[in-house]
């Protein structure tokens, strides 16, 4: 996907922010927001963040492995 190493690395970095706003943001609505809306809301956000990492980030790891987080396993890269 993205050939040069710095540039996947700040890619991926930008993406991993993401899913840390999203985590952000379900917090503010399970605080602010009924169970109904928070159940709908978390579904959508797993569906956002299932797309970052699925689309963006594993097409990155699978050309540069030594890029995924430490402690993180991504099926057919880290096992």
């Amino acid at each position: 996907m993205i050939k040069d190493k710095a540039l996947a690395l700040e890619v991926c970095n930008r993406m991993l922010k993401i899913n840390g706003s999203l985590d952000e943001a379900i917090v503010f609505v399970q605080a602010h927001c009924s169970a109904e809306e928070l159940d709908i809301f978390k579904q959508a956000m797993g569906e956002v963040m299932y797309m970052v990492f699925e689309q963006a980030l594993i097409p990155i790891y699978k050309q540069h492995p030594d890029l995924v987080p430490e402690g993180q396993r991504v099926s057919g890269i880290t096992d």
